[in-house]
């Protein structure tokens, strides 16, 4: 039986921008123009031409979906995501051991996360999109187009993501210095820096959610192409 595509609630995008915006400062989308508008932005000619050759795009001989490969994709998706998530919950715990005051050492140990986290789901991505290019035309056809679109949104999303270390900055000097001269009645000299690491952890948890978007993406359409064959 094929495996649905797991729901979340809440759009991992919004949540992201959410918890990397300061307060009072978000965005409203509908000030933003429209996806077609910022989606040109990005798209010179040579990508417009990669873009319609992968529209046009036609695989080899029309192939049967086979399911069992599109359940094993699904699994190592779970597993490699269980994973990150564990690794993520750890962040932290040997840093604090060295100077609380000091954020190079948390920054550090976040950036190398991160890396973490954008390595795995690019391969992860990477291997379904060469799966699908052997299960059918369809499915091909997709793998061209999202393989386009990765390569030239790759520098835009890596500014992007690049971003959330200021803000990681930005909260670990107010929780400290808010923590040293007004400290809350019952609170422990050190629990300004447990919560840091709390939303940085926060932070990567809604980051790995974005990224593996595009590869729950690829697999949901795999899954509707199963359900599809006769």
């Amino acid at each position: 039986m094929t495996q649905a595509r797991p729901r979340q609630t809440g759009h991992p995008r919004s949540r992201l921008l959410q918890l990397a915006t300061p307060p009072g400062g978000m965005v409203a989308d509908d000030s933003l123009p429209c996806l077609a508008e910022r989606l040109g932005r990005l798209f010179g000619l040579g990508d417009t031409m990669n873009l319609d050759a992968a529209l046009a795009f036609r695989g080899g001989q029309p192939a049967t979906v086979q399911s069992a490969v599109i359940e094993q994709l699904s699994r190592e998706l779970a597993t490699t995501r269980q994973a990150l998530i564990r690794r993520i919950h750890g962040y932290g715990v040997e840093t604090e051991q060295q100077d609380p005051a000091a954020f190079e050492p948390y920054l550090n140990a976040w950036l190398t996360l991160q890396r973490k986290i954008a390595a795995a789901t690019r391969q992860l991505r990477d291997k379904v999109r060469k799966t699908m290019k052997d299960q059918g035309q369809n499915l091909a056809r997709l793998a061209e187009l999202d393989s386009v679109f990765d390569h030239t949104m790759a520098g835009y999303t890596s500014q992007c993501f690049s971003h959330i270390s200021k803000v990681l900055e930005q909260r670990f000097q107010a929780l400290r210095t808010s923590s040293e001269q007004s400290p809350e009645p019952g609170t422990q000299p050190g629990d300004w820096l447990h919560r840091y690491c709390e939303e940085a952890q926060t932070l990567l948890l809604a980051e790995l959610d974005v990224r593996l978007e595009p590869v729950l993406g690829l697999l949901e359409a795999c899954h509707n192409e199963v359900s599809d064959s006769p």
